[in-house]
């Protein structure tokens, strides 16, 4: 059911995709019996459940007809009015006792009006006080955008979105087209794919640390002959060589590298495009990449479909030519002076990656394994941000029975095999179903 409801939020149906709709809702009514007499559907306190009185597995039969007469679904919203059915009645209600509704909903909705008004007035009078009488270091203050400009900041509206959308692939365009000089280098917005634009804020979260105490600081002892076989394979390959994970690495520990600092940063921000309507632009996802701090015990590390072979793009090839790794760390070396090199102005990332294995004969999602060398630690590399795609969810493998010792801080970390949400998000349902 959860493919249907996918299936009719497609900006573009055509009949293929009507067959689609009907033919997956004729497989559950063809098998619904079979999990009512299996007790699979109980409601409160575990009892069992002999029906489907459910109105919107009814009302699903009439989808294909309505998309055929009217169009797509997703023209169509009902946000206003379920919006106003909490604010107006659902929200009220919840301040009542339960007893004559309609009397204390109208004196709720009448006391919330009148605290409106009252604080709307206050605001105008502070704001009236503070032009009488200015703040001396009123002066001083500059509202900036510390990573763009207004000139160079743009945002765009969409009818899914309350609020406004950063458009990155917009303000690459700008920033490719501003004089030099004019403009902080390296750029820390650019393009990576057809589809795919990458975000980095302008200041770091660490603006200089020793490779080794990098190393020390996010449980990396690789890291130096990690990114010594990195400049190795970009001295061999040049010409924007895709880099894969693992292999043999031939570096050694104190292997010897032309910059001795890194500019570190903690996250990133990655936008892709509807998978559907490609001039659509989705909102940008928040990609985290810190070392270990406060509940975050293990540190947080998210994870991403990188691609690994310049043969296949995503998303029109899927999971082909691609893999799902972890971010372990994102820099940005500091060169020596006085040392040329051709990576000097570019985002390297440390990844750790997972094996992907077959689908689940329930679920239909792939399961993940933490890929390990041969003495049991997890293979990773460096690669650059430029083989970033897109976010994707993991979920833990708990097994039979979970360890009580995991929480929602540590359960990444201390696992090692995961499920691959297909589910999480429209945009990489699709792609995965490949």
């Amino acid at each position: 059911m959860v493919l249907n409801s996918y299936l009719v939020q497609l900006t573009w149906i055509d009949d293929h995709d009507l067959k689609r709709i009907s033919t997956v809702l004729a497989e559950f009514h063809t098998n619904k019996q079979a999990i009512l007499d299996a007790g699979f559907c109980q409601g409160k306190g575990g009892k069992n459940i002999d029906n489907w009185y459910i109105l919107k597995l009814e009302l699903m039969q009439s989808i294909a007809p309505s998309i055929r007469n009217t169009g797509v679904s997703l023209q169509w919203t009902a946000d206003t009015m379920e919006h106003a059915h909490i604010t107006e009645i659902k929200d009220p209600t919840r301040s009542s006792n339960n007893n004559h509704y309609d009397a204390q909903i109208c004196r709720h909705l009448d006391h919330a009006d009148k605290c409106c008004c009252f604080g709307l007035t206050a605001s105008l009078l502070d704001q009236s006080n503070q032009h009488a009488y200015p703040d001396e270091e009123d002066d001083n203050k500059i509202d900036v955008d510390v990573d763009h400009d207004h000139d160079v900041l743009v945002t765009i509206n969409h009818h899914n979105y309350s609020w406004p959308i950063t458009d990155y692939f917009a303000i690459t365009q700008t920033l490719l087209h501003k004089d030099v000089g004019t403009i902080p280098w390296p750029l820390q917005t650019f393009i990576v794919a057809q589809h795919v634009a990458v975000h980095l804020a302008y200041d770091p979260s660490i603006r200089a640390i020793s490779i080794d105490n990098t190393a020390l600081k996010f449980n990396l002892p690789n890291l130096r002959p990690a990114l010594a076989d990195f400049l190795r394979c970009e001295d061999t390959y040049r010409n924007d060589h895709i880099h894969t994970i693992g292999g043999a690495r031939r570096a050694k520990l104190n292997a010897s590298l032309p910059f001795d600092k890194l500019q570190v940063w903690f996250k990133l921000w990655l936008q892709d495009m509807d998978i559907h309507k490609t001039s659509i632009v989705q909102p940008a996802q928040t990609l985290n990449c810190a070392p270990p701090c406060g509940l975050w015990t293990s540190g947080q590390y998210d994870t991403v479909i990188i691609n690994h072979n310049g043969g296949y793009s995503w998303p029109t090839d899927g999971l082909r030519g691609h893999s799902v790794a972890q971010i372990r760390l994102i820099v940005c070396p500091i060169g020596k002076r006085g040392t040329e090199w051709p990576w000097k102005d570019r985002f390297l990332s440390y990844v750790q990656q997972f094996d992907i294995g077959d689908h689940a004969p329930a679920t239909k999602l792939h399961l993940l394994k933490r890929a390990k060398w041969l003495n049991g630690t997890w293979i990773g590399d460096i690669i650059p941000v430029t083989q970033f795609r897109v976010p994707i969810n993991i979920v833990p493998c708990f097994g039979s029975k979970a360890d009580n010792h995991l929480t929602l801080y540590n359960s990444i970390e201390h696992l090692s095999e995961f499920w691959l949400n297909r589910y999480w998000d429209k945009n990489t349902f699709f792609p995965l179903l490949m």
